[in-house]
């Protein structure tokens, strides 16, 4: 049954693709991002690899396509996502997304399909996310909220909160992209989500943007969605 679901999740961010062909086609040009990150889950050392495609910068029809695999020293997880939107000319952002993980540990399989978006008032931003799980806790609503704050235009601090398979998870980070590092796109980053204290992921990372010089308000309003709950779905029910 559960490979029924899986199959189905994996059917739909496969329809996000075809439909998003068109605008794929028109796309010039394609943003690319390479993330990497290490840091420790329940004590346990923990490292992640994500490669992002995205098609549509500005205004207009968005879609994007994430992969990410890693684990611990005793489990390994993978994961993908298709999303498809549209931004508005205020870069306020509204679409559709859908995700599956496979989690060799404890945590198990995560699959979910929902509605997001992403609003800003000057330097502030808030995205959020409503939508229903797949695969395991087949039809739980999920969902979360974040709220940015931009100190610069590459400095981001966050804090957010996640609601997933009946938990409640809490998140805060920071982004910071050094002022040399712009034009080849490199953006330092720090992430904590805690469930508990002592169910807690943290991370340390670098993320390297193939886009066009941008800065990291550019970039996180007007090319990439970072609204990802891998790191939620590591954490044990």
């Amino acid at each position: 049954m559960r490979s029924n679901f899986k199959t189905l999740l994996f059917g739909v961010t496969g329809a996000i693709a075809i439909a998003t062909l068109p605008a794929i086609a028109q796309a010039n040009p394609i943003n690319a991002r390479i993330t990497t990150a290490f840091g420790a889950l329940e004590g346990k050392m923990l490292g992640l690899l994500s490669g992002t495609a995205a098609f549509g910068q500005g205004p207009g029809f968005a879609s994007q396509f994430d992969a990410t695999a890693g684990g611990t020293r005793d489990y390994g997880f993978y994961a993908g996502t298709g999303r498809m939107g549209f931004r508005t000319q205020d870069y306020n952002y509204f679409g559709l997304v859908g995700s599956a993980a496979q989690i060799n540990g404890g945590a198990g399989s995560l699959g979910y399909v929902g509605a997001e978006a992403q609003v800003h008032f000057e330097n502030l931003s808030v995205d959020g996310l409503i939508g229903v799980q797949m695969i395991d806790d087949m039809g739980s609503v999920m969902g979360g909220a974040t709220a940015s704050y931009y100190a610069s235009e590459n400095a981001r601090f966050y804090a957010g909160y996640r609601y997933l398979r009946e938990n409640h998870i809490y998140a805060m980070g920071m982004e910071f992209k050094p002022g040399t590092e712009t034009a080849n796109g490199m953006t330092m980053f720090a992430d904590l989500r805690s469930e508990k204290l002592e169910n807690a992921s943290i991370m340390a990372g670098v993320r390297f943007s193939f886009a066009d010089a941008q800065t990291l308000v550019e970039e996180s309003r007007g090319t990439f969605v970072n609204n990802s709950y891998i790191l939620d779905a590591l954490l044990p029910d």
